[in-house]
């Protein structure tokens, strides 16, 4: 028993179309695959950052992973980026990942947070323009501690007071350390530590997400599917 079989031309055309067609088609392909493995990046830094650290402000962290995307240029010329930024007093969590020295300066305490380490800051506790900060150096005395006393004694007068000191305070029974303070109910509570910051613990949240694309085999996932959808051009 025999079977002839016979070739359709037209699928030899689109096959020529193809072919000729290829060097031209072969750039979207590439560039879909950086882009889409960089927006697959940012999708693990954004599980990892949240399951591995405290996150206080979802839209923060998201807005602060970027992604830029590759372009149709010559292949070789081809990239795309998966980052975070860095902002005003943050770096990006560059220091828990390369592991390098924070540079800040200051931070907030259990105090500021109202108690609860994964609250935001209260906006009284922020160094902003509008917040009013009372110094030692602003009241009478003729040492720094009398100015100390001083000031204490008036803003007892005044009900719950904020009061910023820029070098340690020794006092008759202790040392109040440089920071930003809240008096209240005759009760004082630093709202912010100044001076060097404890290194923040390293975590790999960066590493991890580039460790997750290999093992989950994304990137033969994604050439698949970009090379697919090409194809589907020419069936």
């Amino acid at each position: 028993m025999s079977a002839a079989f016979t070739i359709d031309l037209r699928d030899l055309r689109k096959l020529e179309r193809f072919f000729k067609a290829a060097p031209q088609l072969i750039k979207p392909v590439t560039a879909n695959v950086l882009t889409s493995l960089a927006f697959k990046t940012r999708e693990y830094d954004i599980q990892n950052l949240s399951a591995s650290m405290i996150i206080r402000n979802p839209g923060f962290m998201k807005s602060s992973l970027k992604v830029d995307k590759a372009t149709s240029t010559r292949i070789e010329n081809q990239i795309a980026r998966a980052y975070s930024i860095n902002r005003p007093n943050f770096t990006g969590w560059e220091e828990q990942e390369k592991g390098k020295t924070s540079p800040k300066h200051r931070a907030g305490t259990i105090h500021a947070r109202k108690g609860n380490i994964r609250n935001t800051m209260m906006a009284r506790a922020r160094f902003k323009a509008g917040n009013k900060f009372y110094r030692p150096s602003q009241f009478q005395g003729k040492n720094r501690q009398q100015s100390f006393y001083f000031m204490m004694r008036v803003l007892g007068t005044r009900g719950t007071s904020e009061f910023l000191l820029t070098e340690d305070m020794p006092l008759k029974n202790g040392v109040l350390n440089k920071g930003l303070y809240q008096l209240k109910n005759h009760r004082i509570r630093r709202l912010q530590k100044l001076g060097s910051i404890r290194q923040p613990k390293r975590i790999l949240w960066r590493t991890a997400s580039l460790r997750s694309l290999r093992v989950r085999n994304d990137v033969d996932k994604i050439w698949i599917e970009s090379i697919k959808r090409i194809m589907q051009r020419y069936k």
